[in-house]
């Protein structure tokens, strides 16, 4: 292990000691919980002995192990149906069953089956069905294992762990890495658990997590893998954590290399300069069209965005769909020589949705440079003296020069079809390789805008933000560690 010459143990108990007083749950706040978990509880199962229909009512998540957050207040309430009613009716009437039941208004949402979220006294409560099966070796609907991960957590963690595990939290939510949905690509609450239960304390993680290698790193808390590289081999991601309850799983699988790599850089800084902006990074101010212009001067660059009603898709389906699409213009631009320096998606999962884009240049030279054949391919170069000669003797204004021989090469000089990518977006971007709900989205609602036109958004405060936040290129937390820009 590296020694950190920095490490400032005292400083780092001091930000811990002020986290968890921001962040533990009140008697207050645990007195709510229960109540509204209790209220659920009744109802559920009267309405389940109306249907007679046996099941069993559960809390799982991080509320039942006490690991939540006072700033996330997450219920997580299970209705464990027995495997023999079979998945059809966990479809139907479960779902129905927890529909009458739950407190109004809900909301419907669908992973593998759908469930119902509620918003009650503060409280965002989910009330999902899955299968009572005896064993993780034995589930049906992904959804099943979490009673198991409940069980684990409360068997095996230490209760100072508990605050510990908060820190961490706070912390990976401080630097965005928080979260397992696709939007985040992160690490999800039971992965936090995991890590601590693995190193014991929030200083240890960080110090250990400092050491990760993307692609090397395996933890395997219960042993099942003798061989590390067993699991390296099997499961192919860049941090793989093996699932206590479930051999088979990587508990780590989702998170992205990106966000693995941005913990491991923000625990190394964090312990050479501890800060309490790594856990609450100052919000991102925004930006104003003099400001934005300016920035484009400076840089040289070009601003492109995209901005379109988006369709309405669950969270983890609307953002696999936006990611999979702006890399599709990606490429697609580059296929034109638009030369894309960064790129970002944004959307309020609502009513509005952009893709963001910097450029080397939004305009293009009129004439591009085409190579051709080398001349001792004597079949290829009459095809393509052919072409072009025929072009210039028929007077089109394809070919702007040449044709003639560079480095053994005929090359020539002809004019782009599209110099303005707003020109070439607006005409053929269905042919980006879209994902298909965002393709007929932007049939229907797309803003091109460039540059200065950009500016017309800056008065709506959300896309104000996710440009602002664009333009910065630089994680929020890291301003622990630099003053302003």
């Amino acid at each position: 292990m590296r020694r950190y010459t920095r490490y400032m143990p005292n400083e780092i108990k001091r930000i811990k000691e002020e986290v968890i007083k921001k962040e533990k749950p009140s008697k207050e706040d645990y007195e709510l919980a229960n109540s509204i978990f209790q209220m659920i509880k009744r109802n559920l199962e009267r309405e389940l002995r109306r249907c007679g229909v046996k099941a069993e009512v559960i809390m799982v998540g991080s509320i039942a192990k006490d690991t939540w957050l006072k700033s996330d207040k997450d219920l997580d309430i299970f209705v464990c149906f027995s495997p023999e009613v079979g998945k059809e009716f966990i479809k139907k009437r479960g779902v129905d069953i927890i529909r009458r039941s739950a407190p109004k208004p809900y909301e419907e949402h669908y992973a593998e089956h759908p469930y119902v979220r509620a918003k009650v006294k503060g409280f965002e409560v989910d009330i999902v069905p899955c299968f009572k099966v005896r064993s993780p070796r034995e589930i049906i609907s992904a959804v099943d294992r979490t009673p198991f991960h409940t069980e684990y957590i409360l068997k095996n963690m230490k209760d100072y762990q508990k605050d510990e595990v908060r820190v961490l939290k706070r912390f990976l939510k401080g630097i965005g890495a928080y979260g397992a949905e696709i939007k985040i690509e992160g690490f999800s609450g039971y992965l936090v658990e995991l890590l601590i239960l693995e190193y014991g304390t929030f200083d240890n993680c960080l110090k250990n997590v400092s050491e990760w290698r993307p692609w090397k790193t395996v933890i395997d808390i219960e042993g099942y893998y003798s061989d590390p590289q067993r699991a390296l081999k099997k499961f192919n991601s860049p941090l793989i954590v093996i699932d206590p309850v479930d051999p088979e799983r990587n508990a780590a699988a989702a998170v992205s290399l990106g966000k693995m790599a941005e913990f491991i850089a923000a625990s190394r800084l964090f312990l050479r300069r501890p800060s309490l902006k790594f856990f609450y990074p100052p919000d991102i101010r925004p930006i104003t069209s003099e400001e934005l212009k300016a920035k484009l001067r400076r840089r040289g660059t070009d601003i492109l965005v995209i901005k379109f009603k988006p369709p309405q898709l669950p969270p983890d389906i609307l953002w696999g769909q936006l990611k999979r699409s702006i890399k599709g213009i990606v490429k697609f631009l580059g296929v034109w020589d638009f030369s894309v320096l960064d790129y970002a998606t944004w959307s309020n999962e609502k009513d509005k949705a952009m893709f963001m884009l910097e450029l080397e240049r939004a305009k293009l030279p009129h004439m591009k440079k085409h190579i051709g054949p080398p001349v001792t391919n004597i079949v290829h170069e009459e095809r393509f003296l052919n072409k072009y000669l025929k072009a210039i003797m028929s007077g089109r204004q394809a070919v702007m020069a040449g044709p003639r021989i560079e480095d053994g090469r005929w090359v020539v000089y002809i004019k782009r079809k599209y110099d303005s990518v707003k020109e070439l977006l607006k005409e053929r971007i269905q042919e980006a390789g879209l994902s298909k709900d965002i393709a007929l989205a932007l049939s229907k609602n797309m803003e091109v805008l460039v540059n200065e036109e950009v500016c017309k958004l800056l008065s709506d405060l959300e896309l104000n933000k996710a440009l602002a936040e664009f333009l910065l290129k630089r994680p929020r937390w890291l301003m622990a560690l630099s003053d302003g820009e």
